[in-house]
């Protein structure tokens, strides 16, 4: 039952606030941390917590009252100068922001926020006392076990291995879950000081999981509670939706006039005037509508600075936990683009900013000794170019060594020695995105399992967008995202197959040429063709959809798939056109994204060129 019966309402428009300005509450945090003494960042911050206090209060979320009670408490003693804020206490109140959103998650489930971990409060506690921070020191065993399974005393049982190993220190609780009475902070388990360390068992040996797989004590993978829903909800600009009803408006006047007209007709009043009449509605109603679609496509964009915001939050725990200086600067934040598509951006960007984090910078005593700053930047940068967007992540590390992934790529068994030697190096670049690739040799909590790339080729590719890499040793490494602003509508040509017609992306294509047979060519078994002077492959349409051919392909269109170019060779085209894609949910043929109407009525499938190909790598295999 939900403990906010009655008040459901009321909860949902305190989310909404709340959640908006703890983001921003988020990116003045780390403003702060550069301008420690900036009082006016201190007001709003503190005013931030007392708002959110102040509507937890409203709905009895007294949990969620507590800890933003301590956390502006300490935001009162910074701006009236009554303590200086240092990494530390920084820190503690980036873990109780933390802690504050995953309390938002609990209450979109419509229950009861459980209380935080005592490791925060008591940070938070200590801070305001003026004591010192508990100093880390390795965990002494815990009086009682760990919540979950005992998965060393499981391993034991199984492989008849007598003695169990010593038992591993428990992972740091989670909100539900409440820590043993006796047992230490977990916030003490983290950095063994070397005088103790030296004192403690030289290996603790773990068996089966590791023990932050528990799943009594496993934290949420990948997105937090709060954004494991998607929203369905958005806000709009007044002033756009004021359009859309001026444009209603207009379009039903015009509709008023052809009915008329219609009538006018049917009586048999088919003069010139009328039919010119008629001509010049139906114009001023195609136009209307066009307009009517731009409105409302445009009350579906969204500013992607209300993604690009979370990310320097993450860059900045990432390096310190990795002793890494690092500053991500955000450009373009007011660019628009599909709020559908910023939701399915998240996680690839998360991806590749963890990536330049972990793998891209140095640390500081060797960009030291590269003659670098020792705090490395890293640059995310969203603009508009024409009909699509560029989300750009760039930044000033070690760069990537193709011949290094090359070498990579053959010992891990992705491809064959063959192969690999026929790559350039955008080519050997592009085998990061291959399943299973890391240059790291030992995995850990941020990489080295060889899946993060690839997340981030498949998603793009289900935006309908691709990934492009350039990279210099020693400078840095650009990674480009290029996406269409919107999913809902795509610009195609209209090519056809004897009287079928098909529709193919039109940002694939380059241009259309009219075949004439005895320039076609056979090389090496493929037909090809010179077009000013670059040799391409030209496969037939049919060919790549199991057709009869019908050996009345005329026209051919030049493609371009990422970094590869073919002419597509087909018997005819009807135009390019804009077309609202229906998706196939229950049955997608390969090949085929989805489907559109053609103006006379008729069913037009819409062809994934990429995945008619078999794009692996950047190499077209046909």
């Amino acid at each position: 039952m939900s403990d906010f019966s009655g008040m459901e309402e009321l909860l949902q428009d305190f989310l909404q606030e709340s959640s908006e300005l703890l983001d921003d509450v988020d990116s003045k945090l780390l403003m702060l941390e550069q301008a420690p003494h900036d009082h006016g960042l201190l007001n709003d911050i503190f005013r931030g917590f007392h708002t959110i206090k102040g509507g937890a209060g409203f709905l009895n979320a007294t949990e969620l009252v507590t800890l933003c009670h301590l956390t502006e408490n300490l935001f009162d003693r910074l701006r009236n100068d009554q303590l200086a804020l240092d990494a530390n206490i920084m820190d503690a109140i980036l873990s109780a922001t933390s802690e504050v959103r995953h309390m938002f998650g609990a209450l979109s489930q419509n229950t009861q926020p459980s209380s935080a971990p005592p490791a925060i409060t008591q940070a938070l506690e200590a801070i305001l006392e003026g004591k010192p921070l508990a100093k880390a020191t390795p965990a002494s065993a815990p009086a009682s076990p760990p919540p979950g399974p005992d998965w060393n005393a499981l391993f034991a049982a199984l492989t008849s291995a007598g003695t169990p190993p010593e038992p591993l220190p428990p992972a740091v609780p989670h909100a539900q879950d409440k820590p043993a009475a006796n047992a230490p902070p977990p916030s003490q388990n983290l950095h063994p000081t070397p005088e103790s360390s030296a004192e403690a068992p030289q290996e603790i040996r773990s068996y089966g999981r590791r023990a932050t797989d528990s799943p009594a004590n496993a934290s949420p993978g990948g997105r937090r509670e709060s954004e494991n829903v998607k929203e369905n909800t958005i806000r709009v600009d007044t002033e756009r939706l004021d359009q859309v009803l001026n444009l209603s408006g207009e379009i039903g006047l015009t509709k008023n006039r052809l009915n008329q007209l219609r009538s006018d007709i049917l009586l048999g009043k088919q003069d010139a005037n009328t039919l010119r009449a008629l001509d010049e509605a139906v114009n001023q109603l195609d136009m209307l509508v066009v307009s009517l679609q731009n409105s409302v496509m445009k009350t579906r964009m969204q500013p992607i600075g209300r993604l690009f915001k979370k990310f320097p939050r993450l860059a900045r725990d990432l390096a310190r936990q990795l002793n890494k200086e690092v500053e991500l600067v955000l450009v373009g934040e007011e660019t628009e683009i599909d709020k559908t598509m910023i939701e399915d951006l998240n996680d690839p960007l998360v991806h590749l900013i963890r990536n330049a984090v972990d793998h891209g910078v140095e640390l500081p005593a060797e960009r030291t000794a590269a003659g670098k700053p020792v705090k490395s930047l890293i640059q995310l940068q969203a603009r508009q170019i024409g009909d699509h967007i560029n989300i750009v992540i760039a930044d000033d590390g070690k760069g990537m060594d193709p011949e290094a992934i090359r070498a990579k790529a053959i010992a891990k068994g992705l491809i064959s020695p063959e192969v690999a030697s026929s790559l350039d190096e955008t080519q050997c670049l592009e085998l990061i995105f291959l399943p299973g690739f890391s240059t790291k040799e030992q995995i850990s909590s941020v990489s080295g399992r060889g899946v993060g790339m690839d997340v981030v080729k498949t998603n793009i590719k289900k935006l309908n967008g691709n990934v492009t890499i350039h990279s210099e040793i020693g400078k840095g490494s650009e990674l480009t995202i290029s996406l269409p602003l919107t999913l809902a509508i795509l610009p195609v040509l209209m090519v056809r197959i004897g009287a079928q017609s098909f529709a193919v992306p039109l940002s694939l294509v380059r241009e259309i040429i009219a075949l004439e047979h005895n320039q076609i060519q056979h090389v090496g078994g493929k037909t090809t063709l010179v077009v000013r002077g670059e040799v391409l492959p030209m496969v037939s349409l049919a060919q790549l959809l199991h057709w009869e051919e019908s050996n009345q392909a005329h026209t051919g269109v030049l493609m371009q798939v990422e970094n590869q170019s073919f002419i597509l060779s087909v018997d005819g085209f009807d135009g390019h056109d804009d077309v609202v894609i229906k998706s196939l949910d229950t049955f997608r043929p390969s090949g085929v994204a989805g489907v559109t109407m053609s103006s006379d009525g008729e069913i037009v499938l819409i062809l994934d060129i990429k995945e008619l190909f078999g794009l692996s790598g950047g190499v077209v295999s046909h």
